[in-house]
């Protein structure tokens, strides 16, 4: 990968800089695989266990056959051959590094090769060359933290001197780790020791940068903010990926209450509704004979009221409880759900026969016609708004390098990951990009839009909404209570709907697959 849009430090300041944050990076990695610490870069790569032992927890490369206890040059220089050829197969462009450099302690080139890494694994999910890759970022950055006061990012050196910018990222996403609007930008190293105690303590990110390598220079180096800024990218576009997948199983419980609402409804009017027949049934069911005429009126009148007022009304009624039903049982239907099947005694069908019985005592007067309008419910699966659109058009544009109103893939993947749309990993991104192309080497403005139109489209499957499931529960078969209540985009009320309606797993969680397939048809 090739190093060439960031600015070329004068003098050898950034020199010890990038030696502290790349090391402290390396280590981050190292640590999680169980792999021992990098104290000087400078001298512990010339064995070349330590570079084959960084590749191994980055790339999962397989180890080579190397020595373990090298003494002698040779075995060393052997040692770096092994490492070199792992950052081959893991298509890390190192430029003209070579063997010697790392036995013979070439610090400069020992950084180069690192910043190479570090571009190609912490940023590759933006682009595989540098332009790229820091015009993706900066992006990111200037759309997360538009808005907010005294901050402007317009580079990776001087924008993030004040903490604010960085204060803002946080702000951005958790607004209850940071009270922003209490910061002062003239306290700059009080602002960077909160979003770097917040982002280390709350967050786990590691803090690569101490706070005198943004205040006590002028210009502070670009490649160590630009690592570091990275790791926020990272840990937020996971954020914004499990938001979206909470708003869906979020959808699928609006939808649930909504269907129990309708079912409450339907069932309280079909009691009062039935309630009214077997009143009315007993009144025309009497055969008493007036004893005078005008009693004789009355009694004539009265029923006269039933069939010109009462009883068109509670025809009405009947229609409309009907017409519930029907809305009930195709809204079920079009979403894939089971049918709703209403208590005993209050079926559609067992209305009708106390209606048909009522219809009896009337001497026969029949029911009304009972009338579906709700047949053509639809299904609503896409929910792009205008802004939305607007902002995936400025994305296209801004990567249309050359105005030919086409993007090719590295183009592509900018502009997706400006849009907080990450990929697992370099194949997941090549399929995605010929699926949108059609065979084609570059994609259209239409294809860009279509595919992110997709993307925002709220899929109501139960594949889906496991999928969705899945990443609330970070991967794991059952969810816990904990796990849910952490999850942005409930409603009020959702957790506790889930809590009571999920079965329990032999763990203690909740079956989240269990509970999606009982949902559906």
């Amino acid at each position: 990968m090739a190093a060439q849009d960031t600015e070329v430090p004068k003098g050898d300041g950034w020199v010890k800089v990038q030696q502290k944050t790349f090391t402290k990076w390396m280590n981050t990695h190292l640590r999680k695989r169980g792999y021992g610490a990098i104290n000087d870069a400078e001298v512990d790569f010339d064995t070349g266990i330590n570079l084959i032992n960084l590749l191994n927890a980055l790339y999962q490369i397989p180890l080579p056959k190397y020595s373990k206890d090298p003494k002698m040059r040779a075995h060393k220089l052997d040692n770096i051959s092994q490492a070199l050829s792992m950052l081959e197969k893991a298509q890390v462009k190192t430029n003209f590094l070579k063997s010697v450099h790392l036995v013979d302690h070439d610090l400069k080139m020992i950084l180069g090769m690192v910043w190479c890494i570090i571009l190609d694994y912490q940023i590759k999910g933006i682009s595989v060359e540098e332009m790229t890759a820091k015009e993706g970022l900066l992006l990111w950055c200037q759309k997360k933290t538009a808005g907010y006061r005294d901050v402007k990012v317009e580079n990776f050196t001087t924008s993030w001197q004040s903490g604010l910018a960085f204060c803002a990222l946080i702000h951005r996403h958790r607004p209850d780790l940071i009270d922003y609007n209490s910061l002062d930008k003239s306290k700059a190293r009080e602002n960077l020791e909160l979003a770097f105690s917040v982002a280390e303590k709350e967050l786990g990110i590691a803090r690569l940068l101490d706070i005198e390598d943004l205040t006590d220079v002028a210009r502070p180096d670009e490649r160590s903010v630009m690592t570091y800024v990275s790791e926020y990218f990272h840990c937020f576009a996971g954020m914004d990926v499990k938001e979206r997948a909470t708003a869906r199983v979020a959808k699928l419980l609006a939808f649930n209450k909504s269907m129990e609402d309708l079912q409450h409804d339907y069932e309280a009017k079909a009691r009062a509704l039935l309630g009214w027949i077997h009143h009315a049934e007993q009144r025309m069911s009497e055969r008493d004979t007036p004893a005078d005429g005008e009693a004789a009126k009355r009694k004539f009148e009265e029923h006269k009221h039933y069939l010109i007022q009462e009883k068109p009304q509670k025809t009405a009624n009947k229609l409309d409880l009907e017409s519930l039903f029907a809305e009930i049982q195709t809204k079920l239907s079009v979403y894939g759900r089971h049918p709703y099947v209403p208590p005993p005694g209050l079926t559609i069908d067992d209305i009708d026969v106390a209606w048909d019985s009522l219809a009896k005592s009337e001497k026969g007067r029949g029911v009304a016609v009972r009338d579906n309008v709700y047949k053509f419910i639809t299904k609503n699966t896409s929910t792009v708004s205008a802004e939305q659109l607007r902002e995936f058009e400025e994305s296209f544009r801004h990567f249309d390098k050359d105005g030919s109103g086409q993007l090719d893939r590295l183009e592509f993947k900018a502009a997706l990951q400006a849009l907080s749309v990450p990929f697992k990993n370099e194949d997941a991104f090549n399929k995605v990009f010929d699926e949108v192309a059609e065979g084609n080497p570059r994609i259209s403005k239409d294809q860009f839009i279509n595919y992110l139109v997709g993307l925002s489209a709220d899929k109501d499957t139960p594949d889906a909404i496991k999928s969705a499931f899945l990443l609330m529960a970070d991967n794991r078969d059952t969810i816990s209570q904990q796990q849910l209540r952490s999850c942005g985009g409930f409603q009020s009320g959702d957790v506790d709907y889930l809590i009571a309606h999920m079965p329990q797993a032999a763990d203690g969680n909740y079956d989240y697959r269990a509970f999606t397939d009982a949902q559906f048809k």
